[in-house]
C-alpha cells in the first residue's frame, strides 16, 4: 500500500510539473524598434490613425514590422487592421538626393507598402509604384 501511494504521489508531482507554462520570451536587449505615427488620408472616412513599428535585429538589420490602422469617423469608423511581416531597407533617389526607403512585405507586390525617409524623424508613404503621392493631403508619419 505504501509503495502504491508513493507511486501515485510521484505521478501527481510529474503531472503538476508538466502543467507549468514556459516563461514568456524576453525581448532581445540588442534588438531595437522605431515607431512612426500619424493620421493618413482616407477616401470615405476622416482619416486613418496609423502606427508603423519597424523592428531591427541584434545586428541592426531590418527584421519585422507591424502596421496598425484604425479608421476614424465615416462608414468604416472604429474598424481596424493590423499587418505584420518582414521589411527591407533600400535607397531611393529623389531630385538627385538618396534617401532610405522602407519596403514592407518585399516579396509580395500586392501587399507592399513603401515609406521614404526624407527627414530624420519622419517617413512619407509612397504610392504602389514607389513614387510620392501627388496630393494636397499629408502622407507623413512622425517618429515618436
Amino acid at each position: 500500500m505504501k509503495k502504491a501511494l508513493s507511486v501515485l504521489t510521484l505521478g501527481a508531482l510529474f503531472a503538476l510539473a508538466g502543467c507549468q507554462t514556459a516563461p514568456e520570451p524576453q525581448p532581445d536587449p540588442k534588438a531595437s524598434k522605431t515607431v512612426y505615427q500619424g493620421v493618413l488620408p482616407c477616401a470615405d472616412c476622416s482619416g486613418i490613425q496609423t502606427t508603423l513599428t519597424l523592428y531591427r535585429d541584434e545586428a541592426d538589420q531590418p527584421s519585422r514590422f507591424e502596421l496598425r490602422q484604425k479608421f476614424l469617423d465615416g462608414a468604416k469608423a472604429g474598424g481596424s487592421d493590423v499587418d505584420r511581416g518582414n521589411w527591407i531597407a533600400e535607397r531611393q533617389s529623389v531630385d538627385g538626393k538618396s534617401y532610405p526607403l522602407f519596403i514592407l512585405n518585399p516579396t509580395d507586390p500586392a501587399e507592399q507598402f513603401r515609406f521614404l525617409q526624407k527627414a530624420t524623424n519622419a517617413v512619407e508613404m509612397l504610392n504602389a509604384d514607389g513614387e510620392p503621392i501627388e496630393s494636397d493631403f499629408n502622407y507623413t508619419l512622425i517618429e515618436r
